[in-house]
């Protein structure tokens, strides 16, 4: 009667050790993340665990300015193509078309406060334009009423904000603080390792989100190596798409957005995204024959693996619950 062979039993033990092993991390891995959003609604927590995988997180917003109607038909386009839209609202638009402004949350926008952005706010709060250098009290009555406005119309209070003009201060932060927003998206970041991930600041014993508006370098080189940037393009279209159309060549936008999303992208990992904030005005977004140049550029970006579309409060909850983030 011949015995088994030891080595063969140690091989199956030692197989068997492997199993339990790699099923052992794959549950603990499946528990994590259940655990990462287990505060959230189920089909809300399901959408965010996938955007936490993606390789590029593409934000795609506008700010509204009076010409919302147009702003309602371009969302419904997008969101054909499963693309969300963030809208920064104004309080004098939230008051005067709120009925435009339900039609957008139907339509799975979200809506940012915007303060009092726009040519009919000084008519609405005796003061258009940036917020930034008044004092404390000032800009957070202002900021309240937009908060105020939104709400009134959509039944939500707006967490996030954009400065009129992207300007912002000190005191802006801590209205924001004192409004209950903790997430703003008025920043471009150009110095290198700051581009492309949300970051925490710190506000009197509060943290304030920061997520930053897109931006691209062009590289001058010498000698086959890269020297210095050419320039820094902010994805604002006041200073990016609409000097192109002005100048008769609005291809060269739609280029050089698919230039600037490359580089994100190329930057990004799978798990650890980049986050591209494109954002555009009612002088684009208003005139429906340059929308092929947002609609070619989605198309673009979707066709990339690992892309994943997004609204800033998406993007915040991910950075609310310890979501890391790509920066180059």
């Amino acid at each position: 009667m011949s015995r088994p062979h030891s080595g063969n039993r140690g091989c199956v033990l030692v197989s068997e050790g492997v199993f339990v092993l790699i099923v052992t991390v794959l549950t603990l891995t499946a528990m994590a993340g259940s655990i990462h959003f287990k505060h959230t609604h189920p089909r809300k927590q399901n959408r965010l665990t996938r955007l936490s995988h993606a390789r590029c997180i593409v934000v795609v917003t506008e700010d509204l300015c009076g010409g919302s109607r147009y702003s309602v038909r371009l969302a419904e386009m997008l969101r054909r193509r499963g693309v969300p839209m963030t809208f920064a609202v104004p309080a004098w638009e939230a008051y005067a078309y709120p009925d435009r402004m339900r039609k957008l949350r139907e339509l799975g926008g979200d809506l940012i406060n915007h303060a009092n952005d726009g040519g009919a706010s000084y008519a609405f709060l005796g003061r258009p334009g940036k917020v930034a250098g008044l004092p404390a009290e000032k800009q957070r009555e202002i900021i309240h009423a937009a908060q105020k406005w939104i709400r009134k119309a959509t039944g939500v209070r707006p967490i996030a904000f954009r400065a009129p003009g992207l300007a912002i201060d000190e005191n802006t932060y801590r209205a924001l603080v004192e409004e209950g927003i903790w997430v703003d998206s008025s920043k471009i970041y150009t110095r290198p390792g700051t581009r492309g991930a949300p970051r925490w600041i710190a506000i009197d014993g509060h943290r304030i989100l920061e997520v930053p508006i897109a931006c691209y370098a062009e590289w001058r080189y010498e000698h086959g190596q890269p020297v210095e940037p050419e320039f820094l393009c902010s994805f604002a279209d006041d200073l990016f798409v609409r000097p192109k159309i002005a100048t008769g060549h609005p291809e060269e936008a739609l280029e050089n957005l698919k230039r600037g999303f490359d580089q994100y992208y190329r930057h990004g990992r799978p798990g650890r995204p980049t986050v591209f904030v494109v954002l555009f005005h009612e002088h684009i977004t208003a005139n429906p024959k340059y929308w092929w140049i947002i609609l070619e550029f989605v198309d673009y970006a979707r066709s990339h693996p690992g892309v994943a579309f997004a609204t800033i409060d998406e993007v915040a909850e991910l950075a609310r619950h310890g979501q890391r983030f790509t920066a180059f």
